[in-house]
């Protein structure tokens, strides 16, 4: 699952720029640094959740939730949650490199934030995603008393130990520091 997660090409996509054999002939390349945690997971209610902790460079970090179905023979990754400090924001469907901004004003903390959508909102955003065939096999009501075990996922999780070096284009790094 490292390999598919971290790629250059995912980063690049996730940052909605070009893959670095791309830009390597129009765009000035940097090195950025992503430090992952090992994963951690539960199945509830016919979601897996994936998660770990990420530091890209030093320009932002936190919690990485995957939403993966949990379906037998489907394993999708259907939303990415990044419970980051400085730009929280998530993906829907995961594959889209376009961020939708989570504003935790109103919540004690951003992973509090995800988990009450996660909880509260799950077959809708999974429908969001455009993914309307995993909606009807959800089950609603154990995903909704899911808070205290997802809390728990993330409590434990360990600290960045895998470190992984891409080239990408300036402009992307630049735009993280934002």
């Amino acid at each position: 699952m490292t390999a598919e997660l971290s790629s250059p090409d995912r980063i690049a996509e996730n940052s909605g720029r070009m893959n670095p054999e791309q830009a390597a002939s129009t765009e000035p390349m940097t090195t950025l640094e992503i430090r992952k945690g090992v994963d951690s997971q539960i199945d509830v209610g016919g979601l897996r959740y994936v998660a770990c902790r990420r530091e890209v460079d030093v320009i932002d970090g936190g919690i990485t939730l995957y939403i993966r179905s949990a379906a037998t023979g489907d394993d999708r990754e259907l939303l990415r949650f990044d419970l980051f400090r400085n730009r929280p924001h998530y993906h829907a469907p995961a594959s889209n490199a376009q961020e939708t901004e989570i504003d935790a004003s109103g919540a004690v903390s951003v992973d509090e934030w995800g988990i009450d959508h996660l909880t509260r909102r799950a077959g809708e955003l999974v429908a969001e995603s455009g993914f309307d065939d995993v909606p009807p096999t959800l089950d609603l009501p154990s995903i909704a008393k899911a808070g205290p075990a997802l809390r728990q996922l993330l409590a434990g999780l360990s600290e960045p130990t895998e470190i992984s070096n891409f080239q990408v284009p300036a402009a992307t790094v630049a735009g993280l520091r934002r």
